[in-house]
Order: structure tokens, then sequence, then C-alpha cells
């Protein structure tokens, strides 16, 4: 990889390549997961989750070697059955692998094989069968004949084990070294054969599967892969994606149908789209919860949560702890962090809200900004705009600061102190002026004095 990160470490579809592999092995029902370690243990380790089991292979000698230095932690798990999947093949499906593991194996059968037909198997070792589908013999392409060249059916590194048969059958007496000096576990299936045993094999779907990552140019073909096999999915299922080679949508994203994904669009990591949204073009969503019925084109959201009929863009940016309620307007150059935007609220133009509650049908004026971080201190402040305020364009607020149910600000306005229910505000620093004209006063309220 030409790189100080691990192979496995690293990102295949927004996701570091080895949690792909145990995403997998989770999904195929492996109930204990063990990885052997080599180069850059530590790195591979702290990615792990904690249920996983690690051991380190010191030296490398192969794949049999691999399994041998694993055998001591596998066999407390006393399981009968073993599956072996390389750490760098993520791109087998599911279904590939419950296969595999349906084929099973038994004193009679202690190997199965997950194969896959290759257009060009030059440089892999080569699969021959037996009339009745079972596995006779594995062999290397280097030391190949010219018909068995020809055979099509490689081996794609997946392999479910009879460990009672398996465990005798490690040691270095019955696994013999390689002339490099390494031991491999197809020389397995030779083991079994020359006892009269069984081996037997099932298919991938297709070649793609058996695909590995060994430089960066492999590791880009797979994420090409692994792009187009998703979007494939969200196209079958009602998703209109209107140009596929300009859009990246990551496995983990969920997206209802007749939702529309215009070209440019980047949507990552545990995204949910609901149904009759218009996404983009050009918009980058990672992490975030976006509600039926609302637009969202030329803007940024990161761990955001939308509500339904909201229009957002162009050029806005909704960030972490952001939720916009329904029916909410975030026009160009807009900004939301760690704030909650009321229902039905406008804030159409250059305007920041940071740790703010705005409540509903909100008027936000160009310019707003909520000044919430005091570089004295240290601290970040809340902002709090109730019901049906109306900011007016450059209104400064100064946290933590209150802006009460139906009052105003004029343009320009600094606001430091709270402002109550239905009065307007203007000036630097803002000053009381008038009650907003057609607002009730508190005595107007229900339940207020009467003369």
């Amino acid at each position: 990889m030409r790189s100080n990160r691990h192979k496995v470490v690293h990102l295949l579809g927004g996701k570091p390549l080895i949690l792909r592999v145990l995403d997998l092995l989770e999904g195929a029902g492996a109930s204990r997961v063990l990885v052997v370690l080599g180069h850059q243990p530590d790195q591979v380790r702290k990615l792990l989750p904690d249920s996983v089991g690690t051991v380190v292979q010191e030296p490398q000698l192969g794949t049999g070697h691999a399994v041998q230095v694993a055998a001591e932690r596998l066999q407390q798990y006393g399981s009968d059955r073993l599956l072996v999947h390389y750490g760098d093949e993520a791109l087998v499906r599911t279904d590939s692998l419950r296969r595999l593991i349906a084929t099973g194996v038994g004193p009679d059968a202690p190997i199965a094989l997950l194969n896959a037909r290759v257009r060009d198997p030059k440089g892999y070792g080569r699969v021959k069968r037996l009339p009745d589908g079972s596995v006779d013999y594995m062999i290397e392409d280097v030391d190949a004949t010219p018909e068995q060249r020809s055979i099509d059916e490689i081996w794609s590194g997946s392999m479910l084990l009879f460990t009672p048969w398996l465990w005798p059958n490690l040691t270095g007496d019955k696994l013999p070294p390689s002339a490099k000096g390494e031991y491999y576990l197809p020389d397995l299936v030779r083991i079994a054969r020359a006892q009269g045993l069984s081996v037997r094999a099932t298919l991938t779907e297709d070649e793609e599967e058996v695909y590995g990552v060994n430089d960066r140019q492999q590791l880009a073909e797979a994420n090409a892969i692994l792009r187009r096999r998703t979007l494939d999915d969200l196209l079958r299922s009602g998703v209109t994606i209107v140009d596929p080679s300009t859009t990246y949508i990551e496995p983990e994203v969920t997206i209802e149908p007749d939702v529309t994904v215009q070209p440019g669009c980047h949507l990552r990591g545990r995204t949910r789209i609901a149904s009759e949204c218009e996404i983009g073009p050009n918009t980058f969503v990672i992490d975030s919860q976006i509600g039926a019925g609302s637009r969202v084109w030329f803007s940024v959201l990161e761990g955001a949560t939308v509500g339904q009929r909201v229009q957002i863009g162009p050029f806005s940016h909704v960030r972490a702890g952001a939720v916009i309620e329904d029916d909410v307007e975030l026009g160009n150059y807009a900004e939301v962090k760690a704030s909650r935007i009321g229902s039905g609220t406008r804030m159409h133009h250059f305007s920041y809200a940071g740790d703010a509650d705005i409540g509903q049908r909100v008027n936000i004026g160009a310019g707003t900004i909520t000044a919430n971080f005091s570089s004295e201190t240290g601290n970040k402040s809340r902002t709090i705009v109730e019901d049906d305020a109306s900011l007016g364009s450059d209104t400064l607020l100064v946290a933590p600061v209150r802006v009460g149910a139906g009052a105003m600000t004029a343009a320009g306005a600094v606001v430091t102190h709270d402002i109550p229910s239905g009065e307007v505000w203007i000036g630097a620093p803002a000053r009381a002026h008038r009650r907003r004209r057609g607002y009730p006063t508190e005595d107007d309220q229900p339940g207020g004095n009467t003369t």
C-alpha cells in the first residue's frame, strides 16, 4: 500500500476494510471471531470491537501457519466448524458465505471451499472437480500443466473446516512446509484426499467477490465495485439516481423509495432519507436523518436531524446536533450548529445559529448571528428565540440571551439583554423602542386584567 497504515485499516466504502470483513462474518452467522494479526498489529487491534479476539502471528509463515498460531485459542471455543476467511476480502457476499456454511463438513468431508469462476485465472491456483462435483485437488498456477491452466475455477480463500479432523492434521508432521518454509491451507485438501475423504465446494455469485486488496489501485477498484453494488440495490428498490457515475452512497445509508438523488452527491455513514425527498445536486450528507418531502441542494449536513418538507440550500451548512423541524426554510449560506430550529421558521440568507433554541414561525433576517462563544471564559452559552419573533437583518444576539414570543429587533440590533414578548428593540446595544403593532399586550391575553 506504500502507507504508514496497515492495509486493512484503509477505507472501503467509508469503513475500515477489516470492519467490512467483520460485518460480513457476522452476517454469515459466525458466533466467535478471532483475528490473526501480523504486520502492525496494534493499528489493527485498536479498531476491533471488544468481542473480537486476536492472536499475533510472528513470524508470518503462510496461511496454514496463521491457523496453527490460532489453534490453541480456537480449540477453547469448542466449535466443530471453523470458517477461515482472508482479512482483505470484503466483497464476498453474505449469501455466498452462508452457502459455504450450509454445504457442511463432517468426518467424511472435513473441508468445504468457496470457489469462483474467473475470466482470467492466470496467477491463481486452480480447483479440479470430480464428476460428482466434489474437489479432486488444488494446484498452483506455476505447477499446473497447460490443460490444468485451462481450468477457470479458483479458490477464493474462504474455507470451512471440521475441527475434530483439522487439529490433528494441522501439525507440522502432517502439514509440511513449502520450499520457502511456509505452511499453506490448500495443502489440507491434499491431505484429506490422500486419506480418502471428500472435499466439498460451492461457488460465489461472480468473480468480483474474490477480489482482494493489495495496493491502492486495487483498493480503488474495490471501492468502485462496492459503490456500484450499493447504487444498483437502491435503483432496484425504487430510488431515482439521476447520474450513478457521479453519485457516491455508502452501504449503510438507507433511502426510501421515490427519493431523487441528483448528480454530485455524497451520502455517507448512517444517513436516513425518507420518501419524496430530493437530494442535490452537489450535496454532502453524513450521519443525518432527512424527513419526507424535504429538499437539500448544494449543501452539507453532518450529524443533523431534518424534519418533513424542509428546504435547505443552496450553500447551507447544518452541523452536528442541529434539529430542523418541519416546514423550515434554510437559504443560501445559512449555518446551524447544536441548535433547534422550530417548525415554520425562515432563515434565508447569510445567518448563523449556534447553541440556540429557535421557536416556531420565526423570521430570521439576513446576516443574523448568535454570538455563542466567550473568548474570556472559553464557554459557549445558549440563545433562546421564542415563537413568532422576527429578527431584523444583521441582528447580533450575544448569548446568553432570550428574545420573547412575538418580539422584534430592528436591522443592526446588538442584543445583550432579554427582550420581553411583543416588544421592538433597536440600536447597539439594543434597547426597547415600542410594542409590536398588532401584538397583544399581557393584559390582552386570556385571563389578563381589563379596565
